[in-house]
């Protein structure tokens, strides 16, 4: 049993997401500062198992599973929390003068993985802002689900020299017809890929697409079954936060064993099913 599980999860059990968030994120911090606790903490939790890798937005991830955001907000301990096991980190949500916040962190401290930013208001100016710190980017429309917002970040886009993928953050309740005509937007327009909030919303977009956007499932896992569930379901990526809060450090290397042990329970039922195996 580590120290989390003997200092903190008595606590984070129990008390609301946002409060847990905080108290967790300053374990982290206090863990990270100990000489070589970064190397320690990449040589234990491992985020480049062999198996797992996958090609998503034309980006390479070492595995499926990154930090939802709300945890790491202004990028204050991205690349200790991506020591976790985490392929990518996605920092915020944040505005304007949260994406300063967090650039001139990255400036001191360069993300060693792939890192996200997730931006919910002053969204142009946080975009162009950010654009050269990030590698893809969340744009969280929850509050106002209009694709208006989109189309000053798609014009921005085109007079960058790099390309980097932009996904829409969908509102966790949108309606199933407005859901599709956010959906028909992106398709039309180079959106690169959907967040989406729930089992029910990736097998929809999955369904009404026909899988031709790439998902990310940000919604509240909280066991390796339930981030399974959401890969079968369609998402080409899973975003954790909740879990790792309530349960620890650990929870990221118990997905990722998970995940890879029902591949190999995969691979060896089709050797058996092969005509080879039946002779």
């Amino acid at each position: 049993m580590g120290l989390y599980s003997i200092l903190l999860r008595p606590f984070v059990r129990k008390a609301d997401i946002e409060k847990a968030s905080r108290v967790a994120l300053r374990y982290f911090e206090m863990i990270e500062r100990i000489p070589g606790g970064r190397l320690i903490s990449r040589w234990i939790h491992n985020n480049r198992p062999t198996g797992l890798q996958r090609e998503v937005f034309g980006i390479d991830f070492y595995n499926p599973i990154g930090l939802g955001a709300g945890l790491d907000i202004y990028g204050e301990l991205y690349n200790d929390l991506n020591n976790l096991g985490f392929s990518f980190v996605e920092i915020g949500p944040m505005n304007a003068d949260g994406i300063r916040r967090a650039i001139r962190r990255i400036q001191q401290d360069p993300q060693n993985d792939i890192l996200a930013a997730c931006i919910n208001e002053e969204y142009l100016t946080a975009f162009t802002l950010a654009y050269d710190f990030c590698d893809f980017f969340v744009i969280d429309i929850s509050a106002n689900p209009n694709t208006d917002i989109l189309d000053p970040l798609l014009d921005a886009r085109l007079a960058e020299e790099v390309y980097k993928p932009i996904v829409v953050k969908l509102p966790p309740a949108l309606p199933p017809s407005e859901t599709e005509d956010l959906l028909d937007y992106c398709l039309m327009n180079g959106i690169d890929g959907i967040e989406a909030r729930s089992i029910e919303q990736i097998r929809h977009i999955v369904e009404y697409t026909s899988g031709r956007l790439p998902i990310i499932s940000n919604h509240a896992i909280e066991t390796p079954e339930q981030a399974a569930e959401a890969l079968e379901a369609g998402a080409s990526l899973i975003e954790v936060r909740d879990g790792l809060v309530r349960q620890g450090p650990n929870f990221v290397s118990n997905i990722q064993k998970y995940l890879l042990n029902l591949a190999k329970n995969e691979r060896n039922s089709s050797r058996q099913d092969s005509p080879a195996a039946q002779e």
